[in-house]
């Protein structure tokens, strides 16, 4: 288009030219031939028809330009009209969030309440995890304190307890002076340590079964990464932890209690693993046995084997002497002469007289 406006510019300048030239040429002679005249307005004509032709291709430049903006336009409208509704759908589920969320807060506030989300998390991430057989879900210990759950792990029982201290926590978090962020702070350290108390209290007890040390599941990151962190929020130096650890119990989030169930999870397997050694081991010790029982008797066959073949061989000798005795034996019976008969008339006769000479 901008290709036809300046066309359109250049021939308006070339007739702008040709009709000085033509003022210019009457100015100075207006004795000019008619034949200048003529030739004057043809050049005009062509020009004139040349704005036409420019003039229309122009229009048709600008008409088609019209119907593609008009194209783009109706594009445009209805791309905005589809972002207007996907804006208004987020608008809906941001609503829908804030609902659920207000929802989900409000269903928290009970203490009960809480202590089953955490239980649920605690079960959810523990039934993923381990197999069934090795774990137990409200689990008596020593037939009084129940435990959420507990992990059996080489005749060693773990409990784990569920905590969530979600009030104290928000009060701390919420608190806007540093003089209130500091008294909740104390108020929300008297509670977490009031709860490891209370694991250690009811549930470490090595007397009957349970290992040294007891898990504080914590279901929220947050409220974790305050309780094991040296500073809390406003900077004071935190003593959580070290109470934990005097305690001999271990708190642990979602993400750092599925490690913990991989650890026992690789426990398990290596003590599988163990025990099958064990039994290959006692199996090839009765292959063992086995096998010099065996060995004993067939050493006892190959000399009894080799008796036999012995005295298979004497006698083969004794009869190999006893065929050559019965051989010769027969061979002196062949060379024994014959008994002495009387010879014939007249043939004993002639022999006497031939021998009398």
């Amino acid at each position: 288009m901008d290709g036809v406006i300046v066309g359109f510019m250049a021939v308006l300048t070339l007739l702008v030219v040709a009709l000085i030239l033509i003022v210019v040429l009457k100015s100075r002679s207006r004795d000019s031939s008619s034949e200048i005249q003529a030739s004057l307005q043809k050049e005009f004509l062509a020009f004139q028809t040349s704005i036409h032709q420019e003039l229309n291709s122009t229009r048709t430049s600008v008409d088609g330009a019209k119907d593609v903006i008009s194209g783009q336009a109706v594009s445009t409208s209805k791309q905005i009209g589809e972002i207007g509704e996907t804006v208004q759908k987020l608008i809906h589920q941001q609503e829908e969030a804030q609902r659920l969320g207000q929802s989900l807060k409000d269903l928290l506030q009970a203490p009960k309440l809480r202590g089953n989300y955490g239980e649920a998390i605690l079960e959810e991430i523990i039934e993923r995890v381990l197999p069934k057989g090795i774990w137990e879900r409200q689990y008596a210990i020593d037939g009084s304190a129940v435990v959420d759950c507990a992990v059996k792990f080489k005749d060693v029982v773990i409990p784990i307890d569920a905590k969530f201290p979600r009030d104290d926590y928000l009060r701390y978090m919420e608190a806007r002076s540093p003089e209130a962020k500091e008294s909740a702070w104390k108020e929300f350290e008297k509670a977490i340590k009031r709860q490891m108390v209370s694991i250690q209290d009811k549930y470490i007890r090595p007397e009957s079964g349970t290992s040294e040390f007891a898990l504080m599941f914590i279901p929220s990151e947050a409220i974790y990464y305050e309780t094991i962190a040296e500073t809390n929020d406003i900077g004071n130096p935190s003593s959580l932890l070290e109470y934990a650890q005097e305690r001999h119990v271990m708190p642990v989030s979602p993400n750092t209690f599925y490690a913990f169930l991989q650890m026992v999870m690789l426990g398990v397997r290596n003590a599988e693993v163990v025990k099958n050694a064990r039994r290959v081991q006692e199996g090839l010790a009765k292959l063992d046995r086995s096998f010099d029982l065996f060995y004993k008797k067939y050493d006892e066959i190959g000399k009894r084997i080799e008796a036999v073949s012995e005295a298979y061989r004497i006698g083969d000798g004794h009869i190999g002497r006893y065929k050559r005795s019965v051989e010769e034996t027969l061979q002196l019976e062949a060379l024994q002469p014959s008994p002495i008969t009387e010879p014939p008339e007249g043939l004993g006769q002639t022999a006497i007289l031939d021998d009398s000479r």
